[in-house]
């Protein structure tokens, strides 16, 4: 079972404009915001309402994006956003249709990417990143259909700030990247199927040797260092928890990869939920730190995963 090093899977230029277009979003926001609440009394108290609403979880993230560019930037953006966003009069139907619109961006009804660029800067969520796990921004990922997910449906929420992209391996059904790709965090899922010898069945007995702590090490690639090997019950299945170390040259650099394994067994197919931090060997203490701040998001996504199958008799 091999393990790599993935970089991101949004190139610089890439976020750069998303970030561009994030700050754009609030700053026009914002200024629209003003306006309904200067030119109508009436909508003041329920813009200002929506307006504290939103503000909760992403004003900070607003913020945060606009400091990332510092003082002489931002001011010469805001220069250029108010030549493009000229503040128009507007009906006061237009004025209700747009604080019941912030209502709603306050929900996470914010189009992609700005919602995720939104989340991904959130400063709550860099420190503590269970946090928008816990808030209930997450969206459902499904195995349904998938060529590589060897006829079984498997359900696990992820995070909305994460990319996602399909694996690149035979066996790689998913692959996550947090905070929309720029982050040394990521996930993948993998389903293998398991064939007997013929006449033979999986048993019991098998389940318990496979996943000691002991024999789980084979699942852990080639030099890597086991640091924490232990059987598990997951989604009803028995299974194992593995997290490790693995260490590995590419070109001139040395890079290394902390990871996180969740394995269960469910009819001939073992499923893998595997998360890592990973990146250059010379920041191996600021990975491993990130990797402690991480686990509790990894742990709470690892416990959504159904196996919608155990529930159909298929």
């Amino acid at each position: 079972m091999s393990v790599v090093a993935q970089t991101s899977t949004s190139d610089p230029e890439a976020r750069d404009r998303e970030v561009f277009r994030a700050y754009g979003y609030c700053f026009g926001q914002q200024k629209s915001i003003d306006q309904i609440k200067r030119d109508f009394p009436q909508l003041r108290v329920s813009m200002s309402q929506a307006e504290a609403a939103f503000n909760v979880t992403f004003g900070k993230s607003c913020t945060a994006i606009g400091d990332k560019f510092g003082e002489a930037i931002r001011l010469k953006l805001n220069e250029e956003f108010n030549r493009y966003i000229t503040g128009a009069p507007m009906s006061e139907a237009v004025a209700r249709e747009f604080v019941a619109k912030i209502e709603a961006r306050a929900k996470g009804d914010i189009e992609t990417p700005v919602k995720e660029t939104l989340l991904t800067f959130n400063p709550d969520f860099q420190e503590q990143p269970a946090l928008e796990f816990m808030r209930g921004f997450t969206r459902p990922f499904s195995t349904e259909g998938h060529s590589k997910a060897k006829g079984l449906t498997v359900e696990i929420k992820v995070p909305m700030s994460w990319m996602s992209r399909e694996g690149n391996r035979p066996n790689i059904v998913q692959f996550f990247k947090a905070e929309y790709g720029r982050s040394d965090a990521s996930m993948l899922i993998e389903i293998r199927e398991i064939i007997p010898p013929k006449g033979k069945k999986v048993t019991q007995r098998d389940l318990d040797a496979m996943f000691t702590p002991t024999n789980l090490k084979v699942f852990v690639p080639e030099g890597g260092v086991v640091l924490e090997s232990k059987p598990i019950i997951l989604e009803g299945q028995r299974g194992g928890m593995l997290v490790y170390d693995v260490t590995a040259g590419r070109l001139d650099l040395t890079l290394t990869m902390r990871t996180l394994s969740y394995m269960v067994f469910y009819k001939n197919r073992l499923i893998s939920i595997q998360f890592s931090v990973g990146g250059l060997m010379q920041d191996r203490t600021k990975l491993i730190a990130q990797f402690v701040k991480t686990r509790p998001l990894f742990n709470m996504i690892a416990n959504s995963m159904i196996i919608r199958d155990a529930y159909t008799g298929n």
